[in-house]
């Protein structure tokens, strides 16, 4: 048993930064509950973080079941399942018994199991059919959707019952960068598998490039107005700086053409998912400084 667990732990080495990505936005929301004057329930917290992670695994398994080798994300090496398919009803079944837990037992409110299947139609469905939002060209904006705005919402949601207007400080300049990652990670490789049609690779390089430029001036607007007009005194606001400055760089990188290049296209999508995975750390300790 230590030997599968541990070679179970190693398999979910390559997908960490993208569990961490969906993670980050939950722990904000139930942050911004306790900003708000109200309780943070630790118990919560963690079933939903594990319910998230149990969510975007079985997005990883439906990427391998139906798409794999599609776009640039790393592959989860399932070690308990040998079907890919097995993996994903698996994990969505965790996720469906922490849904149910919290609904019912820790009684987080009406809506969580909502909430839960908007996270496994963004997740799962992403890839898997009837919706397969990958092979649709409107992967980006759900998968943006569910590592910005639903996370945050849902983490606040969790913890009272309630959502609050500061969930759309935080959670809209996460949407805009995850769509970003997205659209970059859904560009073909060298060895692009054929059939599934993302966004970049149904429009024109030139187009993929005006569409993350959008995005990412919006993240920038986001991140100057938590700068700017802060709730409250935050300590850590400087490091909303470098935030700033990466989201420049990465704009460079797309006005100099990155995307015509392999090597540079690469450090694109690493520097966008540096910054989506360091807003959502500065956000937390942002927030954890105010409680």
């Amino acid at each position: 048993m230590g030997a599968t667990a541990a070679k179970f732990l190693t398999s979910l080495i390559p997908p960490l930064p993208f569990l961490l990505a969906g993670c980050l936005p939950l722990w904000v929301g139930a942050l911004l509950a306790g900003v708000s004057g109200l309780p943070v329930r630790p118990g919560v917290l963690g079933a939903g973080s594990l319910a998230v992670l149990a969510l975007i695994l079985a997005a990883f398994a439906g990427r391998e079941a139906f798409c794999p080798g599609a776009g640039r994300c790393p592959a989860w090496r399932m070690t308990l399942a040998r079907q890919p398919t097995i993996a994903a009803y698996a994990a969505l079944a965790v996720a469906a018994v922490l849904g149910l837990a919290l609904q019912f037992g820790w009684r987080t409110g009406d809506f969580t199991i909502p909430l839960g299947g908007l996270g496994m139609l963004g997740g799962y469905f992403a890839f898997a059919p009837p919706l397969a939002w990958h092979r649709r060209g409107l992967g980006e904006a759900v998968g943006g959707f569910c590592f910005g705005l639903l996370p945050v919402a849902t983490g606040l949601y969790l913890q009272c019952g309630q959502l609050l207007t500061e969930v759309l400080l935080y959670g809209l300049p996460l949407t805009f960068t995850g769509f970003n990652l997205f659209l970059v990670y859904g560009t073909p490789g060298p060895e692009a598998a054929p059939g599934p049609r993302t966004l970049a690779a149904r429009v024109a390089p030139t187009t993929g490039a005006l569409i993350f430029t959008i995005n990412n001036v919006f993240t920038i607007i986001g991140l100057a107005l938590i700068l700017i007009f802060p709730a409250a005194s935050l300590p850590w606001r400087f490091w909303l700086w470098p935030l700033l400055l990466l989201a420049v760089i990465n704009q460079e990188l797309v006005k100099r053409k990155a995307y015509r290049d392999e090597r540079r296209l690469t450090l694109l999508a690493r520097l966008t998912l540096t910054l989506h995975l360091g807003m959502g750390l500065v956000f937390v300790l942002m927030l954890w400084q105010r409680l």
